[in-house]
């Protein structure tokens, strides 16, 4: 029935439009970026109402020149006074915690409203009656700051993005070559790929290297100690787990917490690698 299908996709326009109200709304929650706000709401007001003089606001009074730019001016010295006294003194007191999108829409709505009746009592002439008066001020003061008070939202949501991805930790990216392993002096030994390593063994004065090679896992020795091998390793994925090993965490398949000791099993081994209670904070990302 078309009535039916009509109610249905209105209930269904009305679900999202009240799912969406309902998202967080994480942006005006530091000095910075409600300065910023109060700053772009302030300047775009001077700038716009001086070079186009919208609502033919420069014919409410007889002024020119000079005189008529400090009154049209104070139209937004008053409302960038008046958002920083919402802002910055009356929201930290009032709302607290983490806020959704339909709390900033009232708390826009409040101001849109409290500064259209400031500039009703300063600029009204009551002529025309109080609450005919009042919603020229609304709509005047509603349009005012739409477009400023959206781009300046706008213009800290892209900058919230780029500081994100600036402080984003990168994983590294390690390069498809192989990786030299120099014996106690200094001179390359072996080479092997990173994705092969699976652990590093202690024995004496020697390493032994356990790699992957078609599936099965093959040894290589290398006479280094293991804490001179962790030098020459430092910026890759190899960490010290043990007095005894060093492991390749981009190839661990099992880690074991009982008793709260952890234990490491490597892909294509089943030997089971010691974490010592030092190195476990080293560890702690593979149990995110």
């Amino acid at each position: 029935m078309p009535g039916s299908n009509s109610y249905f996709l209105n209930f269904r326009f009305m679900y999202q439009i009240s799912k969406f109200l309902s998202l967080p709304f994480d942006l005006l929650q530091n000095t910075r970026e409600k300065v910023l706000l109060i700053g772009a709401c302030a300047a775009f007001t001077i700038l716009f109402i001086n070079l186009y003089t919208p609502f033919n606001i420069d014919q409410w009074e007889p002024d020119q020149g000079f005189s008529q730019f400090l009154r049209l001016s104070g139209f937004g010295v008053i409302g960038g006074v008046f958002l920083a006294f919402s802002q910055l003194l009356v929201k930290p007191l009032l709302v607290k915690g983490n806020t959704r999108i339909i709390h900033f829409v009232y708390w826009v709505l409040c101001e849109v409203t409290l500064l259209a009746l400031l500039f009703h009592v300063l600029y009204g002439s009551g002529d025309s009656g109080f609450f005919r008066e009042y919603f020229i001020s609304f709509k005047y003061t509603f349009l005012g700051l739409l477009i400023p008070y959206t781009l300046a939202l706008c213009f800290i949501w892209i900058f919230r993005k780029k500081e994100e991805e600036k402080n984003e930790p990168k994983s590294p990216v390690f390069s498809s070559s192989l990786i030299h392993f120099k014996d106690e002096y200094g001179n390359n030994r072996l080479a092997l790929k990173l994705s092969s390593i699976l652990f590093i063994e202690a024995a004496d004065n020697y390493s032994t290297i356990y790699y992957a090679d078609d599936g099965t896992v093959k040894k290589e020795i290398l006479r280094n100690s293991l804490k001179g091998l962790s030098e020459q390793l430092k910026d890759l994925p190899i960490k010290r787990c043990h007095r005894s090993y060093l492991v390749n965490t981009q190839n661990v398949k099992m880690v074991k917490k009982t008793s709260g000791k952890v234990s490491l099993i490597l892909e294509c081994t089943t030997t089971v690698v010691p974490v010592s209670r030092k190195f476990i904070p080293e560890f702690d990302h593979l149990f995110a």
